[in-house]
């Protein structure tokens, strides 16, 4: 992997995490139907995060 596609592959990661944590932090006030579509949101981040660690661990 270049310098320049890990650079993109962590400033990708960082947007990820950051927002996960934002729907977080905001999932509290959420009402009942909006924690339903928090969650849904916050478990797809997770995901994307968790593809994004694959490819900077592998290098590709």
């Amino acid at each position: 992997m270049t310098d320049s596609g890990a650079s993109k592959l962590l400033h990708d990661l960082r947007s990820k995490c950051a927002s996960l944590k934002s729907a977080a932090e905001l999932y509290k006030d959420c009402s009942p139907a909006e924690k339903k579509e928090m969650l849904a949101l916050m478990k797809q981040a997770a995901s994307e995060i968790t593809v994004s660690l694959e490819k900077l661990g592998s290098g590709s």
